[in-house]
């Protein structure tokens, strides 16, 4: 009986993996046209081919040399190959982010700009791919100096709106933005990249349960970035949990000012610099006991 459910078992696996393998991954249609905020340049590849390495390189190989693996089901394929690159970014952007059988999604695993990343990495590979020109980012055609973000809150449904302009109050679209909070050591990520609409709008759902200061502030930071440079906005919003919690740099710890240092590791500073100072003094008095033993 047991060996029978066995054979049962491994027979529906190999018919799952072979109507997998059988199917067409069918992209709808609305995410075929999808394109990327910001333009594939070297730099864009670069980072793409280390997050490929990271990430995709187990299973699809070295690009150009067809040494992915042949026996995962669907077959992953060689990212150079007409196949891969007959499809639209839009297409390739939704086959990275949901994934299909041995293939993870990697929604949860790369932000919107790796994904994109390695996307610019797979088109270094076709030298006749020309990324389409419709709703790239502006950005890139206008100066850095003259970006504005400015930020709100909805208390309504909980959401953070960013507005993007120039100088002269018109909107940029199509800039892809990045939120955060500012907490004490790194930024916490809200959400994905957004892209800023015809408004130059980007919105943000906010979490419920995110600590402020023992009001509920908190310090909310978006991020563009352009070549290379960030273009920030920080404001801060009562919109947090309140939490009176001391700040860390008051008590003593490991990471605070010398005056707020462990009471142990101030002694152990100042042990091992009196080790080595009266190691220096015993060497100098010897030194000057020698010279006068020879001069005797």
């Amino acid at each position: 009986m047991k060996n029978l459910n066995l054979l049962l078992l491994v027979s529906s696996g190999i018919f799952l993996m072979l109507r997998v393998s059988a199917q067409e991954w069918v992209v709808p249609d609305d995410n075929k046209d999808k394109k990327s905020s910001f333009r594939f340049n070297k730099e864009t590849s670069v980072k793409g081919e280390t997050v490929f390495k990271q990430n995709c390189q187990a299973c699809h190989g070295d690009p150009t040399k067809g040494t992915y693996n042949k026996g995962l089901v669907p077959v992953p394929g060689d990212p150079a190959t007409d196949k891969f690159q007959k499809q639209t970014d839009g297409a390739l952007f939704y086959k990275i982010t949901t994934g299909r059988g041995a293939m993870p999604q990697f929604r949860d695993i790369l932000t919107e700009e790796q994904r994109w990343q390695v996307i610019s990495y797979f088109r270094s590979f076709n030298k006749n791919y020309i990324q389409p020109a419709k709703e790239l980012n502006e950005i890139s055609a206008v100066n850095v100096q003259n970006i504005f973000i400015s930020l709100s809150f909805n208390p309504v449904n909980n959401q953070i709106k960013a507005l993007v302009t120039d100088k002269i109050n018109k909107p940029v679209r199509s800039a892809g933005v990045g939120l955060f909070v500012k907490r004490y050591f790194g930024n916490l990520k809200i959400g994905e990249l957004v892209t800023t609409n015809e408004q130059g709008i980007a919105i943000f759902d906010f979490p419920k349960d995110i600590p402020g200061d023992k009001k509920g502030n908190i310090i909310i930071i978006a991020d563009i970035n352009v070549g290379g440079s960030d273009i920030q906005k920080k404001d801060t919003f009562t919109i947090g949990i309140p939490v009176n919690n001391p700040p860390l740099t008051d008590a003593r710890a490991m990471w605070n000012v010398m005056a707020k240092a462990p009471v142990w590791l101030s002694l152990s500073y100042f042990i091992v610099v009196g080790v080595i100072w009266g190691f220096l003094i015993y060497i100098v008095f010897q030194l000057v006991k020698l010279k006068r033993t020879k001069t005797l």
